[in-house]
């Protein structure tokens, strides 16, 4: 096989550029797109072929081809791979850059603030450019919940990005459901609509297949943030 990488350096150079092209635009938005079910038949085929050359139970053109074609697609793969992990890491950088370059509001304080384990994440006082993101693609926001966040000053999906876990216990603790953001994976999902990626629930709720403006029922509504205030801004309901 050596001797094989030898005579084919630049077609190999060539495979392993396109595996780092097509890695990198296959790479949905945070999250890589690959199908277990073909994933793991490939890697079983591919080791079935390296286990055969390896014993020498081929022999011939035959064992020249598959050799060929395990050298060509291993290298391909690997190129894949390396793109997909430097796209990752450039979406990464730029959710962080982009959450730390957003101007942070002083949020007026809610009722109780202080007794709420956690630390409450930084807001804005409106949306940049005064076009917030659809939070409501975020599996577990609904209509309400999106709507109690603008009221904390969450308008964008990096700004739910950039989570620490104290920022989920507050804000958990806030909405009157401590542990649904982590069981919901509500950060995940934001990173990968912030880097410009798509999740499944995203692609139902757009395609009008989820009932996203659906109420979350009764569970928080002493916090739930009324909109429709005299003034326009938002205010946090008192208890009761």
């Amino acid at each position: 096989m050596l001797y094989l990488a030898s005579q084919f350096a630049w077609f190999l150079a060539a495979a392993f550029v396109l595996g780092l092209v097509m890695g990198w635009i296959g790479r949905d938005g945070g999250n890589l797109r690959l199908a277990g079910g073909t994933a793991g038949w490939f890697a079983a085929i591919w080791g079935l072929g390296a286990a055969l050359t390896w014993l020498q139970l081929l022999n011939g053109e035959l064992a020249a081809w598959v050799e060929s074609a395990l050298l060509f697609t291993g290298v391909y793969v690997a190129g894949c791979i390396l793109g997909s992990l430097l796209r990752g890491m450039r979406a990464s950088a730029a959710i962080d850059s982009e959450a730390a370059a957003a101007p942070i509001a002083a949020m007026p304080p809610v009722e109780g603030e202080a007794d709420i384990p956690g630390q409450r994440p930084a807001g804005l006082v409106s949306a940049r450019q005064d076009k917030p993101d659809d939070l409501k693609l975020i599996k577990g926001v609904g209509r309400q919940n999106e709507a109690r966040l603008h009221g904390l000053g969450i308008w964008h999906f990096e700004q739910m990005a950039g989570w620490t876990p104290g920022n989920i216990e507050w804000v958990g603790s806030y909405l009157a459901f401590p542990g649904r953001i982590e069981r919901e994976d509500w950060v995940g999902q934001a990173r990968t609509l912030a880097a410009g990626g798509q999740t499944e629930f995203a692609m139902r709720a757009k395609a009008g297949l989820v009932e996203t403006s659906r109420d979350d029922g009764l569970a928080g509504q002493d916090n739930v943030v009324a909109l429709d205030t005299a003034d326009g801004t938002p205010e946090t309901k008192p208890a009761g």
